[in-house]
């Protein structure tokens, strides 16, 4: 619960407002954080996953002040999101009954998206991105993508442990024990 409050601190980060009481975190910071969220709410399943991720790409695109930045900024918010759902996966999503609803009701769904790129954050900030872009080609919405993500691990595993089974036995021989083996022979 303590990782999820620390990153719902990156939706407050958002908020220009916001942002002069929180040190002025750098761009790549927000969206590390920005990040961790998305994989939260990824590894506990949100039916809001996907409008949160809609948001948050166009976020990173939006507050970039050129293409090296938004690379950068693309990097954090990844490697955030993998941070965050490998942290749930090793504790078997323990907390996902706690995170879950926190997700769900986060400020940052009251935002609107416009066609050409440009984001109406809840607290009324408008972001511009440095070139107009199509945002609704920003991110396709797969409804079953949860669905065939398991699917495919489970097809995968039961190959894997098939496999294993079916797998010739190789016959381990310690290279030492020619050395040893007269002594135990008698």
């Amino acid at each position: 619960m303590k990782k999820f409050l620390m990153s719902i601190v990156a939706v407050l980060l958002l908020s220009e407002s916001a942002n002069s009481s929180y040190n002025n975190p750098t761009y790549e910071e927000e969206m590390y954080l920005l990040g961790r969220v998305a994989g939260q709410g990824l590894g506990c399943k949100s039916q809001k996953y996907h409008q949160f991720e809609l948001l948050a790409r166009a976020l990173v695109v939006g507050k970039a002040a050129n293409d090296d930045v938004q690379s950068a900024g693309m990097f954090e918010f990844n490697n955030g999101k993998a941070t965050a759902f490998i942290e749930l996966e090793d504790s078997n999503f323990a907390d996902c009954s706690d995170i879950l609803p926190s997700f769900e009701n986060q400020p940052i769904f009251k935002s609107v998206l416009y066609s050409d790129g440009r984001i109406k954050l809840f607290d009324g900030t408008i972001i511009t991105p440095r070139r107009a872009y199509d945002a609704s080609k920003l991110y396709v919405k797969d409804r079953e993508a949860f669905i065939k993500a398991d699917a495919a691990y489970k097809k995968y595993l039961a190959e894997a442990q098939k496999n294993a089974q079916n797998a010739e036995k190789v016959p381990l021989i310690d290279a030492r024990y020619d050395a040893y083996a007269k002594q135990f022979s008698r």
